[in-house]
């Protein structure tokens, strides 16, 4: 009999008796509420954390052979009695990924997404794990500082670039010297917009543009990044046939070319080097 899976028995969580409301829940989080938050947050941790560790396990099950039961089984016919169906390739990629992560764990602190794993192994493999994680850990806590979510397609932009450094680069030291350069001089650019949370109940709009043109700029930058995480679900991308992938793909290219023909005007007018407001608008 296959031992149990961790239980709930270990948080320090319980449903509620009576639902908070705006009147008995408001202002700063108490020091009870915070510790309440962070075992939630833990579940989520957790979740990222067992998913090295079935990486770590799926290793150990192969190296051993432990997959043989009673002595015919093929490893095949393990992932797909044991793991529901588990393909031999994932099971490939945790094994090759499952120290990377821990790695960036004990480095940051925290584990990281899945995808976000994904895109930063081609660092890691011309590099190490180890380099691999402190230059995760930096560009994880540059967005932190500046208010903002590190989403997968800024990690993995921030790895071509790096790995485009040592293209045709033969000897492996001399490789994850150029890797780790191109890296660190590579500027903090790129950020999403931070947002600003909106402050309706005091009228507060300082550090917010009151053109309509940067809050559908906003929207839009969300968009994109739901839009790329969405484009990762292996589950979706199981379940989708090839026409619905065809589909998406040119529904999401025509948006583009229709963003493209967008024009930003200003009624502005260059004088002598002075700018001159259109009198209309100064008068509406």
């Amino acid at each position: 009999m296959r031992a149990q899976p961790f239980t709930m028995e270990h948080w320090g969580l319980s449903l509620p008796d009576v639902d908070a409301t705006p009147e008995t829940a408001h202002g700063p989080l108490d020091e009870q509420e915070q510790r309440l938050l962070a075992e939630a947050h833990r579940a989520v941790d957790n979740a990222r954390t067992a998913r090295w560790m079935l990486g770590f396990s799926l290793e150990v099950v192969r190296r051993r052979r432990l997959y043989r039961g009673d002595g015919t089984r093929t490893w095949e016919q393990y992932l797909n009695l044991e793991h529901d169906g588990l393909s031999t390739s994932e099971a490939d990629r945790l094994q090759k990924t499952w120290r990377l992560a821990q790695t960036v764990q004990k480095e940051l602190g925290r584990p990281l997404p899945d995808s976000h794993l994904r895109k930063l192994q081609p660092y890691a493999e011309r590099t190490n794990d180890q380099e691999a994680a402190r230059a995760y850990t930096e560009l994880y806590w540059a967005h932190q500082k500046g208010g903002v979510r590190l989403v997968a397609n800024q990690v993995q932009q921030r790895v071509k670039k790096a790995v485009a450094a040592a293209k045709g680069v033969s000897d492996p030291a001399e490789r994850s010297q150029a890797v780790s350069a191109a890296w660190t001089a590579a500027p903090e650019v790129g950020m999403p917009t931070q947002r600003v949370e909106a402050k309706g109940e005091q009228g507060d709009t300082s550090g917010r543009s009151s053109d309509p043109v940067d809050a559908a700029l906003q929207l839009l930058d969300t968009a994109r990044q739901v839009v790329e995480n969405a484009t990762e679900d292996k589950a979706a991308r199981r379940a989708r046939s090839s026409e619905e992938a065809q589909r998406q793909q040119d529904a999401i290219r025509r948006i583009g070319r229709i963003l493209s023909k967008v024009k930003v005007e200003a009624d502005t007018d260059i004088v002598d080097g002075e700018v001159v407001v259109d009198a209309e608008l100064v008068e509406s």
